[in-house]
């Protein structure tokens, strides 16, 4: 009898150790440049490591999707604007006479792009929060798992 209930804690406790150690901890985010530098129990993790955790989250990966959105419009300006910019330069490089309208389209391109990028980015960094405040929420709740056994009038209770 023993033994079957020394099991069952042994089991019950490995599930519950799993299942909290896959939360990694909480994201914090730091202006590091002209861009963001994200860090995980002290250690520095890269975009696709940040994008990677934030997927396995449901309701970051929502916040996400909406970010992926602009993605695309954010991408094919950018892209193009610098295309666009580029070309009257090599116009001039080469020596013939550039048309310096092109390169004012791609610098009006690159600044419509902005919008875009600034609110893919915004929507990154509401999901981190969503997925912090996630693991705020799992560590509020206490996991209260009581086993009883009595033997000669004395009960042992233990508390996960």
């Amino acid at each position: 009898m023993k033994a079957s209930l020394l099991l069952l804690l042994l089991g019950l406790s490995s599930v519950l150790n799993v299942s909290f150690a896959q939360h990694g901890g909480e994201i914090i985010v730091q202006k590091k440049g002209l861009g963001f530098a994200y860090y995980q129990q002290g250690s520095q993790i890269s975009k696709k490591q940040l994008l990677h955790i934030l997927d396995q989250h449901p309701e970051a990966r929502k916040e996400l999707q909406k970010g992926h959105r602009n993605t695309l419009p954010a991408s094919v300006l950018t892209y193009a604007g610098g295309l666009l910019i580029s070309y009257p330069m090599s116009k001039q490089l080469v020596g013939t006479q550039p048309n310096w309208l092109v390169s004012g389209a791609g610098a009006s391109m690159l600044t419509f792009s902005i919008p875009f990028a600034g609110a893919k980015m915004k929507r990154e960094h509401q999901a981190i929060q969503v997925y912090n405040q996630g693991l705020q929420s799992a560590k509020r709740q206490h996991t209260d798992l009581r086993v009883g056994y009595a033997y000669n009038r004395a009960s042992f209770v233990f508390t996960f």
